[in-house]
């Protein structure tokens, strides 16, 4: 088992190796206390590459279901490509 805190600030990779950011939150159902979603705030280049222009004082961050999380040791590893980051909601 591994601490939340201990995940903050991982680099996170999409599964066509593609640096996005870093984890910066979780959601937490409070129904069955499971983590649903991960927060990761995006680098500069991942929103050049999303088309993204919106400017945010702690940057801007997008929700990615639990279940899009392949891995997690150095860093968080996706199951989904960078393609796919376009279709989830920013947190």
């Amino acid at each position: 088992m591994v601490s939340m805190k201990d995940l903050l600030l991982r680099s996170v990779l999409t599964s066509d190796a593609y640096d996005i950011g870093t984890v910066n939150d979780f959601h937490v159902s409070i129904e069955d206390w499971k983590v649903a979603m991960v927060s990761v705030v995006l680098n500069a280049q991942s929103k050049k590459d999303l088309g993204i222009k919106k400017i945010a004082l702690i940057g801007v961050s997008l929700c990615i279901p639990i279940a899009h999380v392949d891995k997690v040791g150095d860093m968080v590893t996706l199951r989904i490509d960078f393609d796919h980051l376009k279709e989830l909601p920013e947190c």
